[in-house]
């Protein structure tokens, strides 16, 4: 009997040794029962309404236009042009001034060329004088209208003061030849004259003229009495 004795108390030793030497076990965890499990079905997925994508909204006016306002103060400026050359007509009513303009024209290293010598008229195709320099311009104006620009109106204060000047010639024949072209135009008040006392006005077309040339040139021109200074296509 004293061996059974011993025999149970070893058991007990060894199962309390185990008991505490082994890994607690983890709690069992109990689900709730299912709720409604009869009603529950499968479902194809391919026959299922896609949900439709809703597009961003567009910014309001005020961003648009805050965002534009960015967007041109990001904008570098361009930067301005300079001003280019252009061509100008110089008519100068007698010999003397024109010996003038030439000097001037040469000092300010200015590229012309002589469209009307005074030295070579002898025959002047002109508008008679007008009433006044204001009837005179007029009919510069309507001069401009028919497309006709090569003229000078007088305005020296001499004898030919408001008179309307088409151009200078040496022979009869050159003039005779502006007259019919500018009837051809509707010009009909156009009259040639080869007295001596005829005006003898002299024009120089100048080429790629500078601003700089240009105000030192208008400074001269007011100097000349009756002289005009134009721009004019460039030919």
């Amino acid at each position: 009997m004293k061996w059974l004795l011993v025999l149970l108390v070893l058991a007990n030793a060894g199962f309390y040794a185990y008991s505490q030497l082994a890994p607690a076990a983890a709690p069992a965890v109990v689900l709730p029962p299912e709720q409604h499990a009869d009603k529950l079905r499968l479902v194809d997925v391919s026959k299922l309404t896609p949900v439709p994508v809703i597009a961003p909204s567009p910014l309001p006016a005020s961003a648009g236009a805050a965002s534009e306002v960015a967007a041109v103060a990001l904008t570098p400026t361009p930067v301005q042009p300079t001003a280019t050359a252009v061509c100008l007509r110089w008519t100068v009513p007698s010999p003397e001034q024109a010996q003038i303009a030439s000097a001037r024209m040469a000092a300010l290293k200015v590229s012309e060329r002589t469209l009307q010598s005074a030295e070579q008229a002898k025959v002047w195709v002109y508008i008679p004088p007008l009433a006044d320099i204001e009837a005179a311009k007029r009919k510069a104006e309507e001069l401009q209208g028919l497309g006709i620009d090569d003229y000078f109106v007088v305005n020296n204060g001499g004898r030919w003061q408001n008179a309307v000047s088409l151009g200078v010639f040496s022979t009869r024949e050159a003039a005779d030849r502006r007259v019919v072209a500018l009837r051809d135009k509707g010009v009909r008040s156009a009259v040639v004259r080869e007295r001596d006392d005829t005006l003898r006005p002299a024009t120089f077309l100048l080429s790629n003229v500078s601003a700089t040339q240009r105000a030192q040139l208008e400074r001269s021109n007011r100097q000349l009495r009756g002289a005009q200074l134009v721009e004019t296509v460039c030919r």
